[in-house]
C-alpha cells in the first residue's frame, strides 16, 4: 500500500467518527490534498476555520504521529494525478473496484454531512407530528420515489396508515384529499420538482403538517413546507442527483422511523405481529 493510498483509506475509515471541527479540516484536505500539503499547521487551521490543535488531533486520529507525517502523506496524494482523497468524480475508464471505492467515499461523506446538517429540533418536531398523525402521505418522484416507498413500508409495518405517491398526478390527487391532522413528507434532491412542490403547497393550505427532505436550502419545496430537513448531496460527472441524494435521504428516513418507533407504545407489538404474519407464510410455503 502506497503512502497516498494509506491516507485515503485512513480518512475514509475515520469519516463517521469525526467531530464537526475535525470534519472541517478534512473538507479542506478533500478539496485539494496537494494544496493542503503545502500549508503549515497554522495555515491549515486558518483555512479550515479551526485551530492548530484541531489539525494535530485529526492527524493523530488518522494514526499519524503529528501533522508533519500527515503532510507528507497528503503530498504523496497530491502527486498522484487523478486520485483525490475523496473522489470528486468517476472516470470513464475506472475499474469497478475503483468505482466501488469512490462511491463508498462519496456516500459516506454525504451521510456524515447530512448528520451535521439535519437540525435535531426539526427532526424531533417531525417525529412528534408523525406519531400523532391520522394519515401520512409520502411523496417522491423518480429516485426520491424509492425513498418514499421505503418510508411507507417501514411505517406500515408498525401499524401506521400511510401511502407513497411516486407519480406527479397521484401526488397532486392524494395531496388534495389530505386534511388537518394528516402529515405529508416530500422528498426532492433539488426541491424544485414542480408537482412535488405543488402537492406540498396544496397540503399546507389544507392545514396538513408538511415536511420537506431536500438539499435545496432555499428551494420552492423548502419554502412551501412547515418543516425542512436538509440533506447533503451534490451532482457531478457520472454521479446523478439521484445517486447524490438517495443514501442521505434514506438516512433521514431511518432516523425518523426509529424516533417514531421509540415514541409509539403499540409499534413494537405491530412490528412483531407483521413479522410473524410474514414468517408464517414463508414457513407454510416451505412445507
Amino acid at each position: 500500500m502506497s503512502e497516498g493510498d494509506d491516507v485515503r483509506t485512513r480518512l475514509l475509515a475515520a469519516l463517521p467518527r469525526l467531530t464537526p471541527t475535525a470534519l472541517r479540516v478534512a473538507q479542506v484536505i478533500r478539496h485539494d490534498p496537494g494544496a493542503a500539503a503545502q500549508l503549515t499547521v497554522s495555515q491549515l487551521a486558518e483555512r479550515s476555520g479551526t485551530s492548530t490543535s484541531a489539525v494535530v488531533r485529526l492527524a493523530k486520529t488518522l494514526g499519524y504521529e503529528g501533522y508533519p507525517q500527515l503532510r507528507l502523506a497528503l503530498a504523496a496524494v497530491g502527486g498522484d494525478e487523478g486520485s483525490p482523497v475523496f473522489a470528486t468524480d468517476i472516470d470513464a475508464d475506472d475499474e469497478l473496484s475503483k468505482v466501488l471505492h469512490k462511491l463508498t467515499a462519496f456516500e459516506t461523506e454525504g451521510m456524515v454531512a447530512t448528520a451535521e446538517l439535519a437540525d435535531p429540533a426539526t427532526m424531533e418536531s417531525v417525529v412528534d407530528a408523525l406519531v400523532g398523525a391520522r394519515r401520512v402521505l409520502l411523496v417522491g418522484i423518480g429516485a426520491s420515489g424509492l425513498v418514499a416507498m421505503d418510508m411507507a413500508q417501514k411505517l406500515t409495518r408498525i401499524g401506521m396508515w400511510c401511502a407513497a405517491c411516486t407519480s406527479e398526478d397521484d401526488a397532486l390527487v392524494q395531496a388534495s384529499l389530505l386534511e388537518a391532522g394528516d402529515v405529508s413528507v416530500a422528498f426532492s434532491h433539488s426541491g424544485e420538482t414542480a408537482a412535488v412542490v405543488e402537492a406540498v403547497r396544496r397540503a399546507a393550505e389544507a392545514g396538513v403538517t408538511t415536511v420537506a427532505v431536500t438539499a435545496g436550502t432555499h428551494s420552492g419545496l423548502a419554502n412551501s413546507a412547515r418543516h425542512t430537513v436538509l440533506v447533503a448531496g451534490r451532482e457531478d460527472g457520472f454521479r446523478s442527483a439521484a445517486m447524490a441524494s438517495r443514501m442521505s435521504q434514506l438516512l433521514i428516513v431511518d432516523a425518523l422511523y426509529v424516533g417514531v418507533l421509540q415514541r409509539t407504545p403499540s409499534a413494537a407489538k405491530a412490528l412483531r405481529r407483521t413479522y410473524e404474519a410474514v414468517a408464517d407464510r414463508r414457513t407454510k410455503e416451505a412445507e
